[in-house]
């Protein structure tokens, strides 16, 4: 081997070289890039959780919002009939006094 060849040699490792760095510089480039879509994707898929969470937050509100409507309604209602009765039972009381009252009030 010549002078000449050692030169082509020292080029071609010099070129071989040069294609290296071009192709690292790439597969770098390539790299952060599908990082970046990673991440992009990473934080859609987090945001579409928290909101499909939030989602059934409010609906598990919502359904136990209703079941102590339902509740309040019943005790209402509950409440009401017991008042009704007791207002029957106590009515021919309250008539008598009502009526001992007017007599006291009202001489005949």
């Amino acid at each position: 081997m010549g002078p000449q060849s050692d030169v082509e040699l020292m080029k071609a490792i010099y070129r071989a070289e040069r294609e290296a760095d071009q192709i690292v510089r790439e597969a770098e480039e390539a790299a952060r890039a599908l990082l970046a879509e990673a991440g992009a994707e990473a934080r859609n898929t987090l945001e579409a959780k928290k909101l499909e969470f939030a989602r059934g937050e409010r609906e598990k509100r919502e359904v136990e919002s209703a079941e102590t409507e339902k509740e309040a309604q019943a005790l209402l209602e509950r409440t009401r009939l017991q008042v009704e009765a007791w207002v029957r039972r106590a009515e021919p009381g309250i008539d008598s006094i009502a009526d001992a009252l007017l007599d006291r009030i009202l001489p005949s």
